[in-house]
């Protein structure tokens, strides 16, 4: 597999991108979200990738995370979703929004993304929901701005939450809540509590 490709950007259009990769024209398909990569042309650029091969063709997808490619092959794992409609689902959703929605069984959250119906939706929630903090930690989540050692559990999942765009103090309410109920909660289990409590509230 290729794990990342590194090469000067030709062009960007509406979820595809080319690179010069020593003389060599690669187009990816991409996340229509990163669209804004038009302000970055003739730049140096890299992006970890997923090369899918099908009888008559190769395509490579490209993404700006590696956090984003996990999620993407994540997606591709549930029955009935292929690349159209897991890139369509990154292309609405931040891997941050798609992991909450998965957790919290949004099922108006992934219906915003075109080609995914209710069924499919929950179909996706159901196959997803004990795998995704399995794959994606809350660190990673967090996009690595988490540092275990000197920091507490509880810091550490307040600093996730802070990185989900919840100000200190929701998050630190609804930590402090669900840890006290759930002492023997695992990192994982107590922030999937921790964001159900600040949804409700």
């Amino acid at each position: 597999m290729i794990d990342y490709i590194k090469g000067t950007l030709v062009s960007a259009l509406p979820g595809k991108a080319v690179l010069d990769v020593g003389g060599v024209g690669l187009a990816l398909e991409m996340p229509s979200a990163a669209d804004h990569l038009s302000n970055r042309i003739g730049e140096e650029v890299m992006f970890y990738t997923r090369l899918l091969v099908k009888e008559d063709e190769m395509i490579i997808y490209g993404f700006r995370a590696a956090e984003e490619r996990k999620l993407f092959n994540l997606v591709l794992s549930v029955s009935g979703f292929g690349p159209r409609l897991a890139l369509s689902l990154l292309s609405i959703l931040t891997v941050s929004q798609l992991y909450i929605a998965v957790l919290e069984e949004n099922v108006a959250q992934l219906c915003r993304a075109p080609g995914v119906g209710k069924k499919a939706a929950q179909r996706l929630i159901l196959e997803l929901k004990e795998k995704l903090p399995k794959v994606i930690s809350a660190e990673e989540l967090a996009g690595g701005r988490l540092v275990s050692s000197g920091s507490s559990m509880i810091d550490d999942i307040t600093e996730a939450l802070c990185a989900l765009g919840y100000s200190l103090g929701e998050a630190t309410v609804a930590v402090s809540r669900v840890a006290e109920e759930n002492k023997d909660a695992s990192r994982e289990e107590l922030l999937k509590l921790a964001l159900k409590n600040m949804v409700r509230e």
